[in-house]
């Protein structure tokens, strides 16, 4: 099979490699390049595979800024496109083109978790496991037939990037596993009810705020859905923005009947831990980075038991009357 590769990303280029070790016969690449903010980038790595095997390569963003279909139809001529590690829509005037479909992968098993950051939802979610589905384009968003699907055990304390990694190992294996199917013509094909299923919604930076008043297995999950290389979850210390990188629950705590989530109630600097309160029980937080700063134990920037992680009203308030004490000011020296 003639074959279009699409994508970008560790996982993507993982993917490609193997395709090609396979001697799968990969006739032209566009590399989708990530985003600005990410430092572990793969745009050079996939490039450098197309060269060394002479693949024609097209680096793109948002396959906006030439006609990629023209190119498709007319110098490439794919059988059969694979997507993996896109981040963006492929047009529809581009996977309608291959005679053989167009087929992407989806972290998740489909039809749940259809749309944006699936395995970092399934974490913050608690779930147990998650998957990798292949499935063709449609005009439906994750809503095309199903091809095959593998299964992956999420464990209670997996975090982000290493359930990232088996990710990655169970789509080559799906990949690896599907593409002989493919090009014989006998690769299942099982249609989907748009109606059944779950979606989530695309996440932002701004997101990470960590709810001190709720439950510590909640935030726990959103401490380790969102670790590096993701955003981050984040808090507010001395008025300072402070994300959490590492931290995990207090077994059998003591119980508190006098409780302000996010306060801080054990340091230890022996151990670097920081011990604070949530709406149930006590998380005890490893690894703190300030704005600019590295990342550190939390007991080298939070040292005190008086301390509260996060903003109240009274801090709120507070910070309304100095604003209207300068307004106040301002006004008096202008008149």
């Amino acid at each position: 099979m003639r074959t279009l590769f699409i994508g970008g990303t560790r996982r993507g280029y993982l993917s490609l490699s193997a395709l090609l070790d396979y001697c799968a016969h990969v006739v032209g690449i566009i590399s989708l390049e990530q985003d600005p903010h990410e430092s572990d980038r793969y745009e050079e790595r996939i490039r450098t595979l197309a060269k060394t095997r002479g693949i024609p390569l097209y680096q793109t963003r948002w396959m906006k800024d030439r006609d990629y279909a023209e190119v498709i139809s007319q110098d490439i001529k794919p059988d059969i496109c694979f997507v993996v590690g896109c981040r963006i829509l492929i047009p529809k005037s581009i996977y309608a083109l291959p005679p053989l479909g167009c087929l992407a992968i989806h972290d998740s098993l489909l039809p749940e978790y259809r749309g944006f950051a699936p395995s970092n939802w399934s974490i913050v979610n608690g779930e147990v496991q998650t998957g990798v589905t292949l499935f063709y384009l449609s005009d439906l968003m994750d809503g095309g037939d199903i091809v095959e699907q593998r299964r992956i055990p999420i464990g209670p304390d997996d975090t982000a990037p290493v359930l990232y990694e088996r990710v990655c190992q169970a789509t080559i294996e799906l990949l690896l596993q599907v593409y002989p199917l493919l090009e014989r013509g006998e690769a299942p094909r099982t249609k989907q009810s748009y109606e059944a299923g779950s979606f989530t919604c695309s996440r932002t930076p701004a997101d990470g705020w960590i709810e001190w008043n709720q439950a510590t297995r909640l935030i726990y999950n959103q401490i380790r859905a969102l670790t590096h290389p993701y955003p981050g979850a984040f808090t507010v210390y001395q008025g300072r923005r402070l994300w959490i990188w590492k931290a995990k629950p207090v077994e059998n705590p003591l119980r508190y009947v006098g409780r302000i989530p996010g306060r801080v109630i054990g340091v230890s600097s022996a151990e670097g831990y920081v011990d604070v309160l949530t709406g149930d029980g006590v998380l005890r937080i490893l690894e703190v980075q300030r704005s600019g700063e590295e990342k550190v134990a939390a007991a080298s920037v939070i040292k005190s038991v008086r301390s509260t992680l996060g903003v109240r009203m009274s801090d709120l308030l507070e910070r309304i009357e100095q604003l209207e004490g300068r307004l106040s000011e301002l006004t008096k020296t202008q008149s």
